[in-house]
């Protein structure tokens, strides 16, 4: 008996604090995602010193505000953007300035004779900043609008491998995805001029090989691969309803260097006494809960890469000896702007190829690389992409 109520008193009281524990933990993994979605900045602002000091100092908190949430802006996009944007930016990012603010504290304030000054610590919900960004157009616009293909497999129930659809015809994820993609601004091509490319086919999945020879065809700087499987859920006996759910896996590679840019999976659920209705809004919900998840890690990937360091992906043609190649290394890394780091990837036959961390993208080293000259090394550009470079050496009469 005293061993039944050691055990309900146990119940009772541990029952209670598993809970607590589990709420806790939960807090504490949201406040951690949250944070991984914000930027704490400092900002000073500023107004005219009015009769009623509450009002000049309420003008100089939204003042510091705006700015804090411009410096966010400016992280993000290029003063050419800005520049070139400033009335879409003004209109549709800074008049929702206190929907960016997630927290803020006043750290100074100092009313004087004519303004009112305050430096404010803001806290800005970046991923809320960035989406806005995204579904303007801007942050692709800074990036070169690449051109996105859609490659999407589909398996619907019957069938025992994913069929890529011919030319001129769009299934039900494919066309949840381009929408969404659209929605944010992306420059999507028509996958109505693969005709010849890609004909209809039962196949298990394209290799990347394979994704990014069309691209390159078509002119894509992206391609999306997705296949999209939709099954037959459990149904309710003596009901003509059906239950149908999708399963997405998708990823978006970079064509001219094969660098993967997003990954992800997308489910779908639907009823429906039409089988050929019910799969299909499966696939439409699935291809927008993976479109979503692949445009967030595109931009994130975007603003990393126009805010910091981009990775240049050089080959180098012609080379006679290893230290032709060590003095390439060298005029890189000591005589391009911004360059901070220089990996060898391969040395093989005369071909090297190089991958180069800078402050500039390719097109700037392409550029410094035309001009520059390297002792005893004659270098031509032969090829560029946003994100690589070709390169051919010969040596020059005075190192012959």
């Amino acid at each position: 008996m005293k061993f039944t109520s050691i055990i309900s008193w146990f119940a009772k009281v541990s029952l209670p604090l598993f809970v607590l524990s589990v709420v806790f933990n939960f807090i504490a993994i949201t406040d951690t995602h949250a944070e991984s979605q914000t930027e704490t900045v400092t900002a000073d602002g500023m107004a005219g010193l009015q009769d009623n000091q509450a009002i000049s100092r309420d003008n100089a908190i939204t003042d510091a505000l705006r700015k804090a949430v411009e410096q966010a802006v400016g992280v993000m996009l290029s003063s050419e953007t800005l520049i070139e944007n400033s009335a879409l930016v003004r209109d549709n990012i800074y008049s929702k300035t206190q929907g960016y603010i997630k927290q803020y504290k006043i750290v100074k304030e100092a009313p004087a004779k004519e303004v009112y000054a305050v430096t404010v610590l803001a806290v800005i919900g970046v991923s809320d900043l960035k989406n806005d960004l995204g579904a303007l157009g801007l942050l692709q616009a800074r990036v070169g609008k690449p051109r996105t293909l859609f490659m999407v497999a589909e398996q619907h129930i019957g069938r025992d491998t994913p069929l890529y659809l011919p030319a001129g015809e769009i299934g039900a994820a494919e066309s949840a995805m381009k929408e969404e993609f659209m929605n944010k601004e992306f420059n999507v091509i028509d996958r109505a001029r693969i005709t010849g490319n890609l004909p209809a086919k039962r196949t298990v999945e394209l290799s990347d090989s394979t994704v990014r020879e069309t691209g390159r065809k078509l002119g894509a700087e992206i391609v999306i691969k997705c296949t999209a499987i939709v099954k037959e859920g459990p149904r309710t006996a003596g009901s003509p309803v059906g239950s149908y759910l999708a399963d997405i896996t998708a990823s978006a590679i970079r064509v001219d260097n094969g660098q993967l840019l997003a990954s992800g999976r997308g489910q779908g659920v639907a009823r429906h006494v039409a089988q050929n209705t019910g799969e299909n809004s499966a696939l439409d919900q699935a291809g927008r809960d993976v479109g979503n998840k692949l445009i967030d890690q595109i931009i994130a990937k975007w603003i990393v890469e126009t805010s910091g360091v981009q990775t240049t992906q050089i080959t180098i043609h012609g080379l006679k000896e290893m230290q032709d190649l060590i003095k390439i290394k060298e005029f890189i890394s000591s005589q391009l702007r911004g360059v901070q780091n220089v990996i060898q990837r391969s040395y093989e036959k005369g071909v090297a190829i190089l991958d180069v961390s800078a402050k500039s993208n390719a097109q700037q080293i392409g550029d410094e690389l035309a001009v520059k000259k390297i002792p005893d090394l004659t270098l031509s550009v032969t090829g560029a992409t946003a994100h690589t470079l070709e390169i051919s050496i010969a040596a020059t009469s005075a190192g012959k």
